[in-house]
């Protein structure tokens, strides 16, 4: 199904009850189907190196974990005195030359990436036996995943901090050429750094993607990543890029927000399916409700979590972009995207069969076993569905929030002084708090502005505009082969139940306006005579938010909300 495949432990501290109070060691979790029990004379090769001093510079003082390539031992330098993580490649794979290239190529790939946010990795070698092993930083804190054990739900300041960093980190890598391939919360490692105590560090490249790999690095029918964090193209055997760590990102992302993966089920193809053909449920479709999720958010990790490479990030930097958008306060470029898509989710039955996806022609999927139901297909289309309603629906519960909130605090400077409060305190100025219209356009990529603010930058819909209740602010609403729109934003006549605002233009006659109506009673006119060079072509039409139906009139159809005003 997939490519060549290790579980590397992941590095965990957990006090180590036969050390003194500042030791610590790590656990190490692998996944079960790609590594057997270990047998006793297994265990006398890992115990072997205990006590060892490698290259006479590293003593191997005591185990952190085994993994399925490789066993990872606290070491510390004999000169400086320096704890460090050392990985011993597994006795049974020293005469396995893939592996072993394999287990250096993990080795290689961290160490060029010059990250912050990656495992430092400093040395390598090979021992006398054949054995190859490389030395790392000791990570002494905890992994992601005994963060969101403890917590359940990451609140959501921290998560963008923390999915920041990973984002900044992975950047780094893609721009060596380096997909790392298993990304997920034990691979994340969170320790102190000066005053940030969630600095994040990504651990284990041992089946990162390097450049130019071919087949030769390919093993046959062994397992590939982990199920829970594998993106589509990976479930079906695709060869990846870059954007299948961004799919991986979105589903931590997801399980950071509502304290459960999006895809499950009781088996390792159940799970995979899912990845191909299910839509993931909006966070606002969970009950109970985990906590609460900005819409800017959740357009964003479902945007990540598209099935159609196409559709997600192309990059980390954009992802990172969105993720500090929502961390201002401001609305991510995904929010418009996602509330234009009309069944986005919805994958064809054989999108990851084309054989143009695959190496060689040929097709990468049997028909049966991945071939959904067309019940299940159904189902995928109705959750699309859902997912644009819940963003769409989300905006408007945070812009009446907000409408509430100015509302009790208009209320709480208009009524009596609170007993204690001096002179003093009552004669200062009570500043009023504004509601946030949101502005929306039809065409949906129409730019919005303020007219009065010649520095304010063109943006598209949706547009949050801050009006004061004694104020009004006139917006500018442009689009090329459209009428330009200036539309005044009334502080008294804004319904602090819907604050919002669908703003429709007028397109252009081909020559830029529309020609008089004749008058009565005239003769007609003659016709133009023909020009002697082709004119240009009207502008091409713009997208609107939806299919109005035909028995609607323009009026009465609402495209923020994508539905009828007027009964049928």
């Amino acid at each position: 199904m997939s490519e060549g495949q290790d579980s590397s432990p992941d590095l965990r501290t957990v006090p180590n009850a036969s050390s003194g109070p500042d030791e610590a060691t790590a656990s190490a979790q692998t996944m079960g189907d790609a590594t057997g029990p270990a047998g006793p004379s297994s265990q006398q090769k890992i115990e072997r190196y205990l006590g060892t001093t490698l290259e006479g510079r590293y003593v191997v003082e005591s185990l952190l974990g085994e993994g399925g390539m490789g066993v990872v031992y606290l070491g510390r330098h004999k000169l400086i005195d320096k704890r460090v993580a050392i990985k011993i490649l597994r006795g049974d794979l020293v005469a396995d030359h893939e592996m072993a290239e394999r287990f250096l190529n993990e080795a290689k790939a961290a160490s060029s990436i010059e990250s912050p946010h990656i495992v430092d990795i400093s040395d390598y070698g090979r021992l006398p036996d054949g054995a190859a092993f490389f030395v790392m930083e000791f990570l002494d804190g905890q992994s992601l995943s005994e963060l969101m054990n403890q917590l359940r739900v990451v609140p959501v300041p921290r998560l963008l901090h923390i999915a920041k960093q990973i984002a900044r980190g992975l950047a780094a890598a893609h721009e060596r050429g380096i997909v790392h391939r298993d990304l997920k919360p034990d691979n994340v490692m969170l320790i102190a750094r000066g005053e940030d105590k969630d600095f994040a560090k990504i651990l284990d490249f041992g089946i990162a993607k390097v450049g130019g790999e071919n087949a030769r690095l390919t093993r046959a029918g062994s397992v590939f990543g982990t199920p829970h964090f594998m993106s589509p193209e990976q479930a079906a055997g695709i060869p990846v890029d870059q954007r299948t760590d961004i799919y991986s990102l979105g589903v931590i992302l997801y399980e950071m927000a509502s304290g459960k993966v999006p895809f499950d089920a009781d088996n390792f193809m159940g799970i995979l399916t899912q990845h191909m053909y299910k839509a993931p449920a909006p966070f606002r479709a969970l009950v109970p409700q985990p906590q609460e999720v900005p819409p800017g958010l959740e357009a964003v990790v479902l945007k990540a979590l598209s099935k159609k490479v196409e559709l997600r990030y192309q990059t980390m930097d954009e992802l990172f972009r969105d993720l500090e958008k929502v961390e201002r306060g401001l609305v991510p470029d995904a929010v418009a995207e996602m509330m234009a898509r009309s069944g986005g989710f919805n994958v064809p039955a054989d999108y990851f069969r084309n054989p143009q996806r695959g190496q060689g022609g040929a097709a990468m999927l049997p028909a049966t076993p991945f071939a959904p139901k067309r019940r299940g297909v159904l189902l995928g289309a109705l959750i699309g569905a859902a997912l644009l309603l819940g963003v769409v629906g989300a905006l408007l519960i945070v812009s009446s929030m907000r409408a509430s909130a100015s509302a009790t605090t208009t209320s709480s400077a208009s009524g009596d002084p609170q007993p204690g409060a001096s002179a003093t305190d009552e004669a200062l100025p009570v500043v009023a708090a504004k509601t946030q219209v949101t502005v929306t356009t039809d065409p949906v990529d129409a730019t919005i502005a303020l007219d009065d603010d010649a520095s304010d930058a063109p943006r598209q819909q949706p547009r949050m505009v801050a009006v004061g209740a004694e104020e009004t602010v006139t917006i500018r609403i442009e689009r090329a082969g459209y009428k330009t729109a200036r539309h005044v934003l009334d502080g008294k006549k804004i319904d602090a139940n819907s604050p919002r605002v669908v703003i429709r233009l007028e397109r252009l006659e081909r020559d830029g306006s529309k020609p008089a109506p004749p008058s009565k009673g005239a003769a007609k006119p003659a016709p133009a005579p023909k020009p002697a060079s082709t004119p240009s072509a009207a502008p091409a039409p713009a997208p609107t938010l939806t299919a109005r139906p035909a028995w609607c009139a323009g009026d009465d159809w609402d495209p923020f909300l994508m539905k009828c005003n007027k009964k049928r």
